[in-house]
């Protein structure tokens, strides 16, 4: 093996000790390759994770309403007991301890100013609702007071289309059979969340206020959402709450209507699964790219050391040696290659994470800037993954080195 290792060293390097320029060559191009690869995962996966959580934060992960309702409507109300709530919370929360149980209404107004009027869906919220969600896309002024009556947290989309600020006040008319109700609402704070499909009418205001304009109790609310950190387990968390109903129905009487965020926005999530197929295709590709690389070097490594290989054999070294010293080479320049990859990846991956340095339309992509998301698992599986698929594709081009007559390669030197 020390005699492969060191044949290996001799061919890689030229006699003044620098790398020949194939090497070099093909160094970069798997480089590129690799971070080609890992720049596509960060950013698909922060892009997908970007969409679900505020997807899983506005709708919640489940939606528990009256089943009397149409599809994601909610001019029925629900009535929920303060034992019905607390059972939903408690267990919610034996098995995801981030679970947060919210009551909401929403209830559509029509909002007019001196100058101009809007159609917006008033999204009253409790007390439970996600305050840190919201904050964190809160561009001016503050989160309503919701023991306060009138305060509006309003996007800014509307707002600009209004004419409104923080610190100012409209009408919203609501339509009680024939009967209209007005009421007043002080601005307090705009939000933009670079989702255009909930920028366009989010109004949050208190829940409270929406059950006086309906006349409701308070215990009557369009819904509940119980919202977890992700996702993926929202289906797990629907069997837990589906036993939880369907044992209060037997013993009160009580009717539900459940659906999990993926019910309730199933073309957002059958797009983004489609993501994880280019995932897949840029992956293979890059590999392949990676494969022609290394092999195409590798390849004139060897027409180079042509004589070389002759008088190894002449020598007495056998093929299998030979082969094990271009194996080695091979190792190297992919290492080489893939070290190099992952520190441009990463090094990139972090300059856009902390600093946003990249643009996005957010009516287009929903969000503000290119999303970054690291998994580290996914890094090492990523970087295995290519390094033995690529390695294995060498022995491909070593197979000529079988081909090499001594005899016939120094006759005619």
């Amino acid at each position: 093996m020390a005699l492969e290792r060191d044949l290996s060293k001799k061919f890689l390097y030229l006699e003044n000790g620098k790398l020949r320029p194939v090497v070099l060559i093909s160094s970069t191009g798997i480089a590129l390759g690799v971070s080609l690869i890992l720049l596509s995962l960060f950013v698909i996966r922060g892009f997908k994770q970007e969409v679900e959580q505020k997807i899983n934060r506005f709708v919640g992960t489940i939606r528990i309403s009256n089943p009397d309702n149409n599809y994601n409507q909610y001019s029925i109300p629900l009535m929920v007991s303060s034992g019905a709530r607390s059972e939903i919370e408690s267990t919610s929360q034996k098995y995801f301890s981030e679970a947060r149980v919210t009551g909401f209404i929403d209830q559509m107004a029509l909002v007019k100013t001196d100058s101009t009027f809007r159609a917006v869906v008033m999204h009253g919220v409790d007390e439970g609702y996600d305050q840190a969600f919201f904050e964190q896309y809160l561009v001016e002024g503050r989160l309503p007071n919701l023991r306060q009556q009138g305060e509006l947290l309003l996007s800014q989309k509307i707002a600009n289309y209004l004419g409104v600020g923080v610190g100012d006040n409209f009408l919203a008319y609501y339509m009680d059979g024939e009967r209209v109700k007005a009421r007043k609402y002080d601005v307090v704070g705009l939000i933009n969340s670079g989702f255009d499909n909930y920028d366009e009418y989010i109004a949050l205001t208190s829940i409270s206020e929406l059950q006086n304009v309906n006349d409701w109790s308070d215990n009557q609310v369009s819904g509940l959402t119980v919202t977890l950190d992700s996702r993926r387990d929202a289906s797990k968390l629907y069997d837990v709450l589906f036993g939880v109903l369907a044992d209060r129905n037997s013993r009160h009487g009580e009717r539900y209507a459940m659906f999990t965020v993926e019910e309730l926005n199933y073309n957002y999530f059958s797009w983004l699964d489609l993501l994880d197929a280019n995932v897949l295709l840029i992956l293979g590709l890059m590999i392949v790219v990676a494969a022609i690389t290394i092999i195409t070097g590798i390849v004139v490594l060897i027409l180079e050391k042509v004589r070389a290989i002759a008088t190894l054999k002449a020598l007495g070294q056998r093929n299998r040696s030979i082969q094990k010293t271009f194996l080695l080479m091979a190792r190297n320049i992919l290492l080489r290659g893939i070290i190099i990859g992952n520190v441009i990846a990463l090094v990139a991956g972090g300059v856009q994470y902390y600093l946003k340095l990249i643009p996005l339309d957010p009516s287009q992509y929903y969000m503000s800037h290119v999303p970054i998301s690291i998994n580290w698992l996914i890094l090492l599986v990523t970087n295995l993954s290519v390094f033995l698929l690529v390695y294995l594709v060498v022995l491909i081009p070593t197979a000529i080195i079988g081909g090499i007559n001594p005899s016939k390669t120094l006759r005619f030197d």
